[in-house]
């Protein structure tokens, strides 16, 4: 029997939460052409030659060749954690990425964002302003997920008094004080509990992944550099119960091999439940928009086929928001039931 695409949008699930973690390959992978201006989207290892830091690193007889970015920062920051060079780099760091503009089209992040529901939740370890934005631009368009900053964010600010976010440079409107900047976090000794702001970002993680229903991971690396965030990522998804996710499947897109991935992410996967794509538009959240887990809770417990429903990736914001319109409103008759 096949699920059919009529059927997948006016019958909607109550469903656990879908969670989305996005390291740096996802902005690489939606912005292969840049920002709007054609300003590259680097990854880590091309940090030193776009920020431009080998005169920085020169001048101070810093040996940065064919070194890691975060492991010259480490150093440094070891060395003297008061460090003038260290406040050059952030600097550079905070400029760069806050220049960076969205396209004014539709982007990727826009259609995984809108391919979601409020229930479920995208973590990103991403400094780059991309999500942020993309959730300030369709925010009252439709229900969206929650989004959870893992190393902060060069468009964040907070006021953990009033458990208010948003624009850094804007006012907390209940104490009017200047929201604070998020800290951007990229030290290889990485220590989540030392940011009051970052620690809550990750028990917001830690409760999306104990009541998650399954889980994509788009471009995050896991290297040696990301241990403590690897290590935290399964624990927080075994702890819900290792036997009660026979059921569960993880979702890896990534450019690497199939069987290197599945080496890397095992660990997360009690029955070897592994969807592996390398391209996000393959994957089931675009293919299966505002209805992923019922995409997946079908085939695996009634053995059904579902038929596919693409967003239509080249459209205008008007068209696809008009697009998405009988998706929803099946959405608010659902939760509208007693």
């Amino acid at each position: 029997m096949i699920i059919t695409r009529e059927n997948l949008i006016k019958k909607p699930m109550k469903l656990k939460p879908h969670t989305v973690i996005l390291g740096a390959g996802a902005s690489k992978q939606a912005f292969l052409n840049g920002d709007e201006k054609g300003s590259e989207v680097p990854l880590m290892p091309d940090l030193i030659r776009v920020l431009e830091l080998e005169d920085l690193f020169s001048k101070h007889n810093i040996k940065y060749k064919d070194k890691d970015f975060e492991k010259i920062y480490s150093l440094i920051s070891k060395s003297n954690p008061q460090s003038e060079i260290l406040h050059e780099i952030d600097t550079k760091v905070h400029t760069y990425f806050s220049k960076l503009k969205l396209p004014s089209k539709p982007t990727l992040y826009d259609h995984l964002l809108l391919s979601l529901r409020g229930k479920d939740f995208v973590a990103t370890f991403n400094w780059d302003p991309f999500l942020y934005d993309s959730y300030v631009r369709n925010l009252n368009k439709y229900p969206l997920p929650r989004i959870i900053h893992l190393h902060g964010n060069v468009r964040l600010g907070y006021c953990l008094k009033h458990s208010i976010m948003g624009d850094y440079g804007t006012f907390c409107p209940d104490c009017d004080e200047l929201l604070t900047p998020s800290k951007l976090i990229y030290p290889t000794q990485k220590n989540y509990d030392e940011d009051e702001f970052i620690s809550l970002e990750w028990n917001l993680l830690e409760y999306a992944l104990n009541h998650s229903f399954t889980i994509t991971i788009f471009g995050f690396n896991a290297s040696d550099t990301d241990r403590e965030a690897y290590n935290r990522l399964l624990y927080y998804w075994k702890k819900s119960n290792l036997d009660s996710r026979e059921f569960e499947s993880i979702e890896i897109i990534d450019k690497k091999d199939e069987l290197d991935i599945y080496e890397q992410w095992k660990d997360f996967l009690p029955t070897g439940h592994l969807l592996y794509k390398k391209d996000f538009y393959d994957t089931i959240i675009p293919n299966h928009p505002r209805r992923s887990c019922e995409a997946l809770y079908h085939p695996k417990i009634y053995g059904r086929i579902v038929e596919k429903n693409p967003i239509p990736k080249e459209c205008s914001f008007e068209s696809l928001y008009k697009w998405l319109r009988p998706l929803y409103a099946s959405e608010l008759k659902l939760y509208q039931k007693k």
